[in-house]
């Protein structure tokens, strides 16, 4: 019995030196295991649409975004959320704005601090958040 115990007591010591080493490279060379790279990848589409007294074009209400998530939260930020107007109807005065999962509420944040552009007041109203161009442009009543 002994001589059994003694070789299961090795087999366990072996086990959890390799265990430690390996615990050990590990630490040394910070080695970080991604687990999603799809999860940095994924864009969200915000739908809006604008409450103004004069007509606004797209590229401002962009560059209006952008100065407000660059003023709460600072151009880190800014860069991370990346935020986008890719689609604006003038007619309707309805839009969608492309940002990526880690940002995209920061966008949603700073949509109340754009208050004017071009001398008009405005108010940029998010409608809804999604994953998928498609439905965002079935939202806003394209296709």
């Amino acid at each position: 019995m002994s001589l059994i115990q003694l070789i299961i007591d090795l087999i366990l010591l072996a086990w959890l030196t390799i265990l430690t080493i390996l615990y050990l490279i590990r630490r040394q060379f910070n080695i970080k295991i991604v687990k999603n790279k799809k999860l940095s990848k994924a864009k969200r589409y915000i739908v809006f649409y604008v409450i103004t007294e004069g007509r606004v074009n797209g590229i401002d209400i962009e560059k209006g975004i952008r100065n407000s998530v660059k003023e709460l939260l600072g151009s880190i930020w800014l860069d991370i959320a990346n935020p986008k107007v890719i689609l604006y109807r003038e007619d309707t005065q309805e839009g969608i704005i492309s940002t990526n999962r880690v940002g995209y509420k920061t966008v949603l944040a700073s949509l109340p601090f754009v208050k004017e552009i071009n001398g008009n007041k405005i108010l940029i109203v998010p409608r809804r958040t999604t994953g998928s161009l498609k439905r965002a442009k079935r939202i806003i009543g394209l296709k």
